[in-house]
């Protein structure tokens, strides 16, 4: 076995095989993505009542504008954009989303385009800008917001922060790809490390990728088994036996039910 021949070879054969370097992930390119993209592009331009141009907009007029870039047309007016796409919680918007505002009228009067962290641009009174929805004026006056379909499918890189799409809906949980397994958190993140569930522990290493065999992270071995989950007890490998504690750290110059275990882990025969 390479851990008792090498260590650094099983190392770097973590590394090169167990995904730490893999180029599986292509960033997938998704209508939010496009449409923020062109969006951030007209910082400044003016304020113009029924402006549909970058030579001056009104909100409606650049999110239809913006979203035309992008290959999608949308109505004219803010009320007539609100009847368009799937509605989503404040709590679940993405990059691309349409968040809709009642302002010097009943019903959808403004709109702009969700951004991150609370922030959404639009063309206000004083031009195009970036404002959040958590100013006391837009928390007050939101009504709502929309998400134009897209087809997303992959992987989306958001903030140096992977997520993974089927049919443009996040995934969470365990997902395959390219016959390598991954853990998506309950909001979508792509999870690394040391992962609990399901009463078992399993190693996902940087790239996400779920490893199994020998890992050695923090100065201590451990053994997954093929199905990932991390073993406990008498282990048999490659001619070997280990035990491997409660913890699931590998046991060492020791005696284990009067079996002795040398310094590599495995028993003295």
């Amino acid at each position: 076995m390479k851990k008792l021949v090498v260590s650094g070879l099983l190392s770097c054969s973590l590394l090169l095989g167990g995904g730490l370097f893999s180029g599986h992930k292509a960033e997938a390119s998704t209508l939010g993505d496009k449409v923020t993209n062109i969006a951030l592009e007209y910082i400044g331009v003016p304020y113009v009542w029924g402006g549909t141009s970058p030579s001056g907009f009104d909100c409606s007029g650049y999110t239809s504008y913006t979203y035309k870039q992008a290959g999608v047309t949308l109505p004219r007016t803010a009320a007539d954009q609100y009847t368009k796409g799937q509605a989503v919680s404040k709590s679940n918007l993405q990059e691309g989303d349409l968040v809709f505002f009642s302002t010097y009228k009943a019903g959808a009067s403004h709109v702009g385009i969700y951004l991150e962290n609370n922030k959404f641009v639009h063309a206000s009174s004083n031009g195009v800008k970036v404002s959040s929805l958590t100013e006391s004026y837009y928390a007050n006056t939101y009504i709502g917001s929309k998400r134009i379909g897209s087809t997303s499918n992959g992987w989306v890189l958001s903030n140096n922060v992977w997520y993974f799409y089927k049919n443009d809906v996040m995934q969470k949980g365990w997902i395959i790809d390219g016959n390598t397994w991954y853990y998506m958190n309950t909001d979508g993140k792509m999870k690394t490390g040391w992962l609990y569930t399901g009463n078992q522990w399993y190693y996902l290493a940087p790239s996400g990728a779920m490893l199994t065999g020998w890992i050695y992270p923090n100065g201590k071995w451990y053994y997954l088994k093929q199905s990932g989950n991390m073993a406990t007890g008498w282990i048999y490998d490659n001619g070997k036996w280990y035990y491997l504690n409660s913890d699931g750290s590998m046991a060492k110059n020791i005696t284990i039910d009067g079996y002795v275990l040398g310094d590599n882990g495995a028993w003295i025969q």
